[in-house]
Order: C-alpha cells, then structure tokens, then sequence
C-alpha cells in the first residue's frame, strides 16, 4: 500500500544558510528561491524532496534509543538515512566543510558502505552506499 518515502521534513535555524549547506555540501538542488520567514525545498538527484523548514525550538531531528547500540547503552539516533554512490566524494564535501563526521567511512560488508553526519543545526543523518556486486 505505501510505495516509498516521497519526501522527509528537517527542521533548520536558517533555511536560507541550509539551503546553501545543503546544495554545497550535499549537492541538493534548490527547487525555488527560498521565501522570509518560510522554508526552502532541496531535490536530491532521483527527484525526492527534502523540506528545510524553520524551527523556533531549535531541537535537531535525532532521538536516543537503546536498541541501536550491541552493549544496549543509549545512542543517538538519526531518522533519515540517504544513500549514494559517490561515498568518497560525499566524504570529501563533508570533511572540507568542516562538518561533524562521527567516524570514517565504515565498511560494513553486506550492509554497504556507511557513514554518519551532522548538518550545521545538529541534524543527524547517515548514508549509506550499496556493496558492489
């Protein structure tokens, strides 16, 4: 019944600033001028929209759990996983921009290869590219 995720929400202190990380770093397209006082909508490059939207509160989109860890102890969680087939590239982007990486590139055998990451507002995120066949 539910085909795929079309789109995913993350909340910004600057949706004009994000935008401009977001296209830079991640190489997100801006769908259009970004209006005051609302959101910008960046397009990944398969079509999927990813809204920046402003957030008075300022929480980044993460969570704790204790299911993630294998000693059971918390950790915090990103909600959005993206993926590529360019890791090296993104890594690069990432590491010259200055942002918070968690570690290097890990290589997970058949899970992929995987890599965690912060935007400027401390949303968390992880992608992860396919294992070559």
């Amino acid at each position: 019944m539910i085909k795929n995720l079309n789109c995913a929400y993350v909340p910004v202190s600057d949706a004009v600033k994000s935008a401009e990380w977001y296209a830079q770093v991640l190489g997100m397209k801006l769908r259009a001028p970004v209006e005051p006082g609302r959101g910008a909508i960046m397009i990944m490059d398969e079509g999927q929209w990813l809204f920046l939207l402003p957030s008075p509160d300022g929480k980044p989109l993460t969570f704790s759990t204790t299911a993630w860890a294998e000693n059971g102890e918390s950790f915090e969680m990103f909600p959005i996983c993206f993926t590529t087939t360019r890791m090296q590239s993104l890594y690069a982007s990432l590491r010259e921009s200055g942002t918070w990486v968690e570690t290097d590139i890990r290589d997970e055998g058949s899970c992929g290869l995987q890599l965690t990451f912060k935007d400027p507002d401390g949303n968390k995120f992880q992608v992860f590219q396919e294992p070559a066949s």
